[in-house]
C-alpha cells in the first residue's frame, strides 16, 4: 500500500471536526469558568458575542478558534514545504512524505485546545509533562492513531520523527545530518519502514525534521500579518505566587478594579488562584521594557532559553517578540527559507504591525535581525543549501 496524501488529508480533516465535536459537548466546572472569565472580557470587546453570552460558551467559542488557528497554521505549512521541496527539486516520494510530515506536526495541538485556553504545553493537563510535539508523537506512533489516518506501517515511524522533534530548541547529532544531494532522498530507493534506522534513512529523517521545523518556525512569524498571532496581545498572563492585588496593581501601574473586572472578581482576594490576566490598555510602555540581560544575550546572538524567559516575573509578550527573532532566525536550517523572508520584506511589515506607542520596544530587536540574522547571513551562504551554523 502505497502513500496517498489526499487521503490523509481528508482523515486528517475528519479529525478535526471530531474535535470541534468534542468542544460542543464540553462540561464546564465553577472553578473553570472563574478562572476563564477574561476570556469573555475578549470576547465582547471585539464584539464577537453578546453580553448575555455565558461565559461557557464563550469558552467553547475561543477553543474553536484555536482549533482554527491551527489547522490554518498547517495547511499553511503543508504549502510551504511544498515550495521549499520544489524550489529544490526534490523527488515526488520524498515530498509526498515530507507533506504528510507537515499536515500532522501539530496533530498534539487539537486535543490541547480542547482541553485548555491556550497552547501553553506546561499547563495542559493532558500532556502530563510533555511538549504538545511528544504527545503528538505519542498519539500517532504510541497509540496508534495512525491507523485512522491511514498512513501505510511502511512510512510510519519516519512520519512519527519530524512530529516527534520540530519543536527542539536547536537540532543536534542525528537530526543535524545535512543531505548532499537530491538523490540521498530517494524514498523508493532507502526507505525500509524498519524502526532501527541505517544510515540513508538517517538522513531522510534529520531532512524531514528540519524541513518541517524551518516552516513551522517561519510561519509563527507570518501569523503575526495573519491577526492569528497578534503582536500585541490584549492581556499578559501573571503567575499570582503570593501576591496580593495591591502588589499587581502597584506592579503594572493600573487599578485595582481594572484587573477584578478583566477577570470577573467580587473582591480583592485572590489568595486561591494561580495566576490572574492583566489587562494592557491602560499600562505605560515603559513597564514592557525588555530587561537588559535579555537584550544582552540577544545582541550576543546567545540561544534563550524560552522556559527560562517564561518562568521569569518579567515576562510579556514584547520580550516573546525578541525571543522568537532569536531563536527561529538563528535557527533556521536553509539558506532558501532566510531569501523568502527577505524577498517578502517579512520584518518590515511585522514591525509595521505595532502601534506606534509600542515599536520602540522592538525597534533595535528587528534592526539587528535584519542586519545581522537575514542580510548578512543571505551572504554568508550564497548558493548553499544549507546555513553554515
Amino acid at each position: 500500500m502505497e502513500l496517498n496524501y489526499n487521503d490523509v488529508e481528508n482523515a486528517f480533516k475528519k479529525y478535526i471536526e471530531e474535535c470541534k465535536n468534542q468542544i460542543k459537548n464540553l462540561f464546564f466546572s465553577d472553578e473553570e469558568i472563574e478562572k476563564s472569565y477574561y476570556i469573555k472580557s475578549d470576547l465582547l470587546n471585539k464584539g464577537k458575542i453578546g453580553e448575555n453570552t455565558l461565559v461557557s460558551d464563550a469558552i467553547k467559542k475561543h477553543r474553536n478558534e484555536l482549533i482554527d488557528i491551527k489547522l490554518n497554521h498547517t495547511m499553511r505549512v503543508v504549502k510551504d514545504v511544498t515550495r521549499i521541496s520544489e524550489k529544490m527539486e526534490l523527488n515526488v516520494d520524498f515530498e509526498k512524505v515530507l507533506k504528510v510530515s507537515a499536515l500532522l506536526h501539530d496533530i498534539g495541538r487539537f486535543p490541547q485546545a480542547i482541553n485548555s485556553n491556550d497552547f501553553n504545553d506546561k499547563k495542559c493537563n493532558i500532556f502530563n509533562g510533555m511538549s504538545h510535539a511528544e504527545y503528538g508523537y505519542q498519539m500517532l506512533y504510541i497509540n496508534k492513531d495512525f491507523d485512522k489516518l491511514l498512513i501505510p506501517e511502511k512510512y510510519r515511524f519516519v512520519i512519527s520523527q519530524p512530529v516527534r522533534y520540530h519543536q527542539i530548541p536547536v537540532l543536534t547529532g542525528e537530526l543535524a545530518l545535512l543531505f548532499e544531494k537530491k538523490e540521498d532522498l530517494d524514498i523508493n530507493k532507502y526507505l525500509t519502514g524498519n524502526k532501527e534506522l541505517n544510515m540513508n534513512e538517517k538522513i531522510i529523517v534529520a531532512a524531514l525534521v528540519q524541513m518541517v521545523k524551518d516552516v513551522d518556525m517561519l510561519d509563527i512569524l507570518y501569523q503575526h500579518l495573519t491577526g492569528e498571532f497578534p503582536v500585541i496581545k490584549k492581556s499578559i498572563v501573571y503567575d499570582v505566587c503570593g501576591d496580593s492585588l495591591e502588589e499587581i496593581s502597584k506592579h503594572f501601574g493600573i487599578s485595582k478594579n481594572e484587573i477584578k473586572e478583566y477577570n470577573g472578581l467580587n473582591n480583592d482576594d485572590i489568595s486561591n488562584l494561580t495566576e490572574i490576566n492583566i489587562p494592557i490598555q491602560n499600562i505605560n510602555p515603559v513597564k514592557l521594557t525588555v530587561p537588559k540581560d535579555i537584550q544582552d544575550r540577544f545582541f550576543n546572538n546567545e540561544n534563550i532559553d524560552l522556559k527560562e524567559l517564561q518562568a521569569r516575573r518579567d515576562w510579556t509578550f514584547i520580550t516573546g517578540m525578541w525571543w522568537r527573532l532569536n531563536h527561529f532566525l538563528n535557527n533556521i536550517n536553509f539558506v532558501s527559507n532566510l531569501e523568502v523572508v527577505k524577498e517578502n520584506e517579512l520584518l518590515e511589515k511585522i514591525y509595521e504591525t505595532y502601534p506606534d506607542k509600542y515599536k520602540p520596544l522592538v525597534y533595535d530587536a528587528f534592526c539587528f535581525t535584519k542586519e545581522e540574522l537575514i542580510d548578512k547571513s543571505i551572504s554568508n551562504n550564497k548558493g548553499q543549501i544549507y546555513k553554515i551554523r
